[in-house]
């Protein structure tokens, strides 16, 4: 275990190092490694009222997406969870799916909706709703991250008693009571996590701040960091977007902590029960018609309307409101006058990224994880903590500061695919090390020692014992992180070049350029692309529930 240890002690120095290295910049002039130290950067991004705006933007776009995001998802899981609406398989692939529709998609569908000037929905009522502003972002943002929250909090919906809740309602609480007093208390830990992790996707992702925000000139965290690292006038500024990025670490840090110790202190929320356990469900009655309307409302405006208005653009000579005139237009040109040489490239990338992130991140997330739960090293947690940063810092934070170390440190590195590949899979450590760490141990020790009782040594006994015993997990991580790896805007927008270009680069860089028919004919090609993992994903999921 100590030359395991010895292994991965490189990646854990990579990410540690990349935060140092925000830090060191944030006390340099401009943020040049060989500039002089320095507390200007700190004092400016206090004086400057161009960061306070930035700061207060990020903080109302965080709070609606919050918002939107636990209210809706929440609503979603107790009504699946709780109630008899029923559709539970459904709902629940359905969610899945929705997870994995990438915010570009989204974003430019409810552009296309609600744009004050093109919006084909302001056009017929005949309003000026403005999606494209900072409430619109938040909205946008928490529609799609609610189907993330659903996810993770049905997940700790059935795993309650359903007890706790029936004998309340037999000392004569009505519902809502039941719900206030006593599941939402109960699911409280799920409910922080949620808001923890929701939290910091938002934060970090740039698909959605791009898309809408970019050419208002709403900024926020995610988007001031990606001019700051792609300056338009040649001024190289890295020092106050690195002073931004150390407050963000703290703040993040100080959640994570502040969720841990929850955690720590969660006796009181341990509920679970056994196999023999059934759920209460409470009958929706005349307010069956509510519930649908919510699902359906639900699907139709965070996905249903917005791809719906992608599709129509691509056919599009340009974008215009669907009429009967209009349908006399349609045609593939933005199809086939697409610039090839810039999809294949993307292509080519994307595939490229989606074979070896997702590998290289397991093999590390395996490597963390037998570390943490099957050494006995006395600092063992501390790779669990290194492990769990990506997961509660920004990603932007660490791609931002990979392109600066790249640009000072390590040229040749600047804009590469292997650049580009390290640091998606270190972002990946933390989703792949809580699943393989809650994997072993689910695996008794016992097995590995009866193994080497008949005489394998410790790798031999984990290769053939172990590992099978975890193929589901592997595959089920493996997957998942492809998928992610597809879809993903932001790490690649920042850290990739000219020649490491992925589909959702290729397809933001057509839209920022006004090219947005051939922009959506590319989207929509992506999610061609996306379906055959997305569906061995699916496929993959439900064996494992059959099963």
């Amino acid at each position: 275990m100590r030359k395991l240890a010895a292994g991965i002690a490189l990646p854990a120095l990579a990410v540690l190092g990349l935060l140092a290295l925000v830090v060191f910049l944030s006390f340099r002039v401009h943020g040049a490694p060989y500039e002089e130290a320095t507390l200007v950067n700190y004092t400016a991004l206090l004086a400057d009222p161009a960061v306070g705006g930035v700061i207060v933007n990020t903080l109302v776009y965080l709070a609606i997406t919050l918002v939107v995001a636990l209210v809706l998802g929440t609503a979603l899981a107790l009504l699946v969870e709780r109630t008899d609406f029923g559709h539970s398989r459904l709902i629940n692939t359905a969610m899945m799916v929705r997870v994995l529709i990438p915010g570009f998609f989204t974003a430019m569908g409810w552009i296309f909706l609600l744009h004050p000037r093109i919006g084909a929905l302001n056009q017929l009522l005949g309003t000026s709703a403005d999606i494209t502003s900072l409430a619109g972002m938040g909205l946008v943002e928490g529609l799609g991250l609610s189907a993330l929250v659903f996810i993770m909090v049905s997940g700790g919906l059935r795993a309650l008693d359903g007890s706790l809740e029936e004998a309340a309602r037999a000392s004569g609480a009505g519902p809502w009571t039941v719900l206030r007093r006593v599941t939402l208390p109960l699911i409280r830990p799920g409910l922080m996590g949620a808001a923890l992790f929701t939290a910091t996707i938002a934060l970090s992702a740039l698909d959605i701040p791009l898309i809408m925000g970019l050419s208002n000139r709403i900024y926020v965290f995610s988007s001031y960091l990606y001019v700051a690292a792609n300056p338009t006038d040649n001024v190289v500024e890295h020092g106050i977007p690195a002073a931004f990025s150390v407050i963000m670490i703290l703040v993040a840090v100080g959640l994570s902590a502040w969720y841990t110790r929850t955690l720590k202190a969660g006796r009181k929320y341990q509920v679970v029960t056994g196999k023999g356990y059934r759920p209460q469900k409470i009958k929706l009655g005349r307010w069956r018609w509510a519930a649908w309307l919510l699902v359906a409302g639900y699907f139709l405006w965070s996905a249903i309307l917005p791809m719906l208005m992608v599709i129509w653009v691509s056919l599009m000579p340009y974008v215009q409101v669907p009429s009967a005139a209009a349908l006399q237009q349609i045609s593939l040109a933005n199809y086939t006058n697409l610039d090839w040489d810039l999809v294949l490239r993307g292509l080519r990338t994307s595939l490229l990224l989606v074979a070896l992130v997702p590998t290289l991140a397991v093999l590390l997330s395996l490597a963390f994880s037998f570390v943490v739960v099957r050494s006995r090293l006395r600092w063992r947690h501390a790779f669990d903590f290194v492990a769990f940063l990506p997961q509660a810092v920004p990603h932007t934070i660490f791609a931002f500061a990979a392109v600066v170390a790249s640009l000072y440190l390590a040229q040749d590195l600047y804009g590469t695919l292997s650049l580009l590949v390290v640091v998606m899979a270190l972002m990946h450590v933390s989703f792949g090390t809580r699943m393989f760490n809650a994997g072993l141990l689910q695996i008794h020790t016992e097995l590995e020692e009866a193994a080497a009782m008949s005489g394998a040594a410790t790798w031999e006994a984990v290769r053939r014992v172990t590992l099978p015993l975890l193929k589901p997990v592997v595959t089920y991580t493996w997957l998942w992180l492809a998928l992610l790896s597809l879809r993903d805007l932001t790490v690649p927008s920042l850290v990739g070049g000219q020649d490491t270009v992925t589909l959702s680069v290729a397809s933001w860089t057509l839209y920022n350029t006004a090219q947005v028919g051939a922009s959506s004919a590319l989207t929509l090609l992506t999610i061609v692309f996306m379906v055959p993992l997305v569906g061995l994903f699916l496929a993959f999921n439900k064996r494992e529930v059959t099963l």
